[in-house]
């Protein structure tokens, strides 16, 4: 289970604004060598939305909290996310070939359209997001409570 510390900046509409550092990221060890994935930025803290209230608390700004996030599910939201653009960029001049329309610029078209319907069907399928659970921490960096 990915997991990554943060503190919370701000609470608007039920959603909490949370920037976690590269230091406090105990997960990943690409991270600290530096050749981790495109979320770590030279010089800029990592940020993330997450609902503000989970169980009977609500975060508030300045609170620290621990993310965790399942890999299994974050790795079916990116299959999610990527597959679909690329079947339609490789499934539009393909049928455009089993028609027969194949002279001319159509199969650049219709690989333009496949990219476009396949990364619609994307955004439509990943609005959700990958579900998130998170844990306040304590003063010295202990739990105090989980929250699902």
């Amino acid at each position: 289970m990915g997991q990554v510390t943060g503190i919370v900046t701000r609470v608007e509409a039920g959603r909490a604004h949370v920037e976690c550092g590269v230091s406090n990221h105990p997960a990943c060890g690409t991270c600290e060598a530096g050749r981790g994935c495109g979320w770590q930025r030279k010089n800029q803290p990592r940020r993330l939305e997450i609902d503000a209230q989970q169980g009977p608390r609500t975060l508030a700004p300045g609170d620290q909290l621990e993310v965790h996030i399942d890999e299994a599910r974050l790795l079916r939201a990116a299959c999610r996310l990527y597959l679909p653009p690329l079947a339609g960029l490789l499934a539009g001049p393909a049928l455009l070939r089993v028609v027969g329309w194949e002279q001319g610029a159509l199969p650049l078209l219709g690989a333009l359209l496949g990219l476009v319907a396949g990364g619609f069907l994307a955004w439509r399928w990943t609005r959700a997001g990958v579900p998130m659970r998170w844990q306040w921490l304590g003063v010295d960096g202990a739990t105090l409570s989980d929250q699902s």
